[in-house]
């Protein structure tokens, strides 16, 4: 498998779909070297997403995005977890197009809910109403994902099940 990959892997998809677990993953599994897009901005910025929205703010957030994801895009056949809305920036959409093989997790409204609800983190899900906003955000994002070179149905299945999905249509599309 290893040899038909000749350019970076990308996950895109909404906050909560598994881009991080799921990367990980993939990547040990294809021996490839895993980055996180969201965790090198915080380590790089030395605060959290949430914090570098309210200190610095999301124009701000999304030009370090922008910058770091095209940084990974040039380290050679790695996997990369990208933050939740980092395809809608025409640019790095295009960029990924042009670079990466890039690989939609399509999840459920439910399951998005169920996970984003554990934690405190998504400052686009400030408020009382989390379902409401996801719902929101769906309608108007997978018009924008479905542009992703593979999409994969991303439920509440084990993730070895769902890296071993990918990894079989990455063969048929790669092969």
């Amino acid at each position: 498998m290893r040899n038909l990959i000749k350019k970076p892997i990308v996950l895109v998809g909404m906050m909560g779909s598994g881009k991080s677990t799921i990367g990980k993953r993939l990547a040990y599994k294809l021996n490839l070297q895993f980055y996180d897009s969201d965790r090198l901005i915080e380590e790089r910025e030395g605060l959290s997403v949430v914090d570098i929205f309210d200190f610095r703010g999301e124009e701000y957030f999304k030009k370090k995005e922008s910058e770091i994801i095209k940084e990974i895009l040039g380290y050679g056949n790695i996997v990369l977890s990208t933050g939740g809305e980092s395809f809608f920036n025409d640019e790095v959409r295009e960029v990924i197009k042009q670079s990466a093989t890039s690989i939609w997790l399509k999840t459920s409204i439910e399951i998005l809910h169920e996970r984003v609800s554990r934690r405190n983190t998504r400052p686009q899900l400030a408020g009382e109403n989390k379902k409401e906003l996801i719902e929101e955000m769906v309608s108007k994002s997978y018009p924008i994902f479905e542009q992703a070179d593979i999409t994969i149905e991303s439920t509440d299945m084990e993730a070895h099940f769902i890296v071993d999905t990918i990894i079989s249509k990455l063969k048929t599309y790669l092969g």
